[in-house]
């Protein structure tokens, strides 16, 4: 029996109970709801809100407010330092760091109990992807994530990347499938990192591809041809290129996987000789799926895939946060999955409320297709009516059970690849940047470029006239707070999944003619209020400009 019938077979029950629970979504919310706030009800949190007296949704949502990071903040610092039954009767055993609003990154807690639950949800993401492509798993898993811990709390307690934590409690035996050594993920040197992941996965016949963002493939291969003719090479004689910047100890580790395989660079020579170019279509054959995010802002690279892989089918991820995930897509149409209603207990906010002081709070019985919300979950690991600021679509409905996708980050923030930038990040940046520079920035926004790396464009309108060599100097010191400001932009600058950001010189009165534009069109005058990040690049547009510097052109 092979590893995919052992798939559907074994977990073909799990899948009929889920379908059946997505005939009465409304009664499956209200179970694991009540299950979590049961098992949490001695802790801290739950003295304070009454969970015993909680018998229902109704009754939960009348005693337990909305809450956000800055809500539970002052718990998980605790937690942190090593306290017990504070937000979840479960020890936490991880913290999960995703970017927030200001500089320190949020702390997400991930218990035994939540690590099952998740894992229950991708057993049925395997499920469904097993059963539509049963030759997923006859070759290699090209996987590429993160490393798992970045550092420790107080308490020792380690911390970092939901998706290296994910992969580090995958069954065994699909661990064995990945074509990558772990340790390939800790590399310092990103050129030495992708030319390790290329020169290990071509020598491999790979049938999957597993990363959250499509636009690590892109970068991939846009470096195969750089790389070709060092890495054939290596295959040939079961080495690793001297000349790339690894430690000692990491190529031992490396280089005790490899043997010389002279018939597979071959193979890899006739293909580029034949070909005219050395491509993944053609070097792997028996690819059969694709698995990543398809929604969003990555669709621009989804579109770049055939060129490199051919029509191989790809399949959405679903909604995951580091907070949650939410849902489960059940074929390769589209970007949207089947709301995972016994896994989280959600709550969701028009996106039409975003700005009013009453929000609408409704249930996943109440949603209509194609409008937008925001998500709101209460977790396994101890979040409750948590706003995760992800936006949603309701694509339909399988059974009576919404099929949402995600559309974007929430309010005043922008994620390209992951990084979810808040506005708040950008008026930091933008002021430590006039702080330290002779260049006075009279008023500023920032917004999007898209392209083969995408990058952030700061909007300047300068009170005075800086040169060349000082207004260069004010986008490298906005750059280098953004950094500071956010762990995760960082790494995907290091990554260069993100390109350097560039500065548009904004001619002076533009933005004063834009916000007499806006209060001409309805806005009122004395709130109007200039936004200082927006996801459209059309956003550029409004603004006359004088020029535009690229520091890394």
């Amino acid at each position: 029996m092979n590893f995919t019938r052992l798939v559907v077979e074994g977990l073909a029950y799990r899948a009929r109970a889920f379908e059946k629970a997505t005939k009465d979504p409304l009664g499956a919310q209200e179970r694991v709801l009540l299950k979590y706030i049961n098992r949490n009800r001695r802790t801290e949190y739950a003295s304070r809100y009454n969970f015993s007296s909680v018998k229902s949704i109704k009754d939960f949502r009348a005693r337990v407010p909305l809450s956000d990071y800055a809500a539970i903040k002052p718990y998980v610092d605790r937690m942190k330092n090593g306290e017990h039954d504070v937000l979840t009767a479960d020890r936490v055993t991880f913290f999960g760091i995703t970017s927030g609003s200001t500089g320190e990154p949020k702390f997400i807690p991930v218990t035994r109990y939540s690590i099952s639950r998740k894992a229950d949800l991708m057993n049925l993401w395997a499920y469904y992807t097993a059963k539509d492509h049963p030759k997923v798993f006859n070759g290699r898993i090209l996987g590429i994530i993160s490393p798992e811990v970045k550092s420790h709390t107080p308490a020792g307690i380690p911390y970092g990347p939901e998706d290296g934590h994910a992969y580090n409690n995958l069954p065994a035996p699909v661990k064995r499938l990945y074509a990558l050594p772990y340790e390939i993920f800790y590399i310092d040197d990103y050129d030495a990192r992708y030319y390790c992941i290329l020169r290990f996965a071509m020598e491999e016949d790979i049938t999957t591809l597993a990363t959250l963002n499509p636009s690590t493939y892109v970068l991939l291969c846009q470096r195969i041809p750089a790389m070709q003719d060092r890495i054939i090479y290596d295959i040939e004689r079961g080495a690793i290129d001297e000349s790339l910047n690894i430690s000692v100890e990491m190529r031992a580790i490396l280089s005790a996987r490899l043997r010389p395989n002279a018939g597979r660079a071959a193979e890899l020579r006739k293909i580029a000789r034949e070909r005219g170019e050395l491509l993944p279509k053609y070097f792997w054959p028996h690819l059969d799926l694709i698995e990543c995010w398809k929604g969003g802002t990555v669709k621009l690279y989804l579109k770049m895939l055939p060129h490199y892989f051919g029509g191989v089918a790809i399949r959405d991820f679903g909604c995951l946060s580091t907070e949650a995930r939410s849902s489960v897509p059940i074929s390769d149409e589209g970007a949207g999955g089947v709301l995972a209603v016994e896994s989280n207990f959600y709550e969701f906010i028009p996106k039409e409320d975003l700005d009013k002081e009453n929000k609408r709070v409704l249930l996943c019985d109440e949603l209509e297709k194609g409008g937008e919300y925001l998500l709101v979950a209460t977790t396994p690991g101890g979040l409750y009516r948590y706003n995760i600021d992800d936006v949603i679509r309701v694509d339909g409905f399988f059974n009576k059970t919404p099929v949402i996708e995600f559309v974007q980050k929430g309010h005043n923030v922008v994620s390209l690849t992951g990084e979810k930038v808040y506005e708040s990040h950008i008026i930091e940046a933008v002021l430590a940047a006039a702080s330290k520079s002779r260049a006075v920035a009279h008023s500023f926004a920032a917004s999007v470029i898209m392209g083969d790396v995408p990058r952030y464009v700061f909007l300047i309108e300068f009170a005075n006239n800086p040169d060349t060599e000082e207004k260069n100097r004010f986008l490298r010191l906005a750059e280098k707070e953004l950094r500071a400001l956010n762990s995760e932009y960082d790494d995907l600058r290091k990554q260069q999944l993100l390109a350097f950001p560039s500065l548009k010189v904004i001619k002076r009165g533009e933005f004063e003619r834009y916000k007499r534009e806006r209060v001409k069109a309805g806005s009122h005058d004395t709130q109007f209020k200039m936004p200082r990040l927006v996801f459209s690049p059309e956003f550029q547009q409004y603004f006359a400009s004088e020029e535009e510097i690229f520091i890394d052109r």
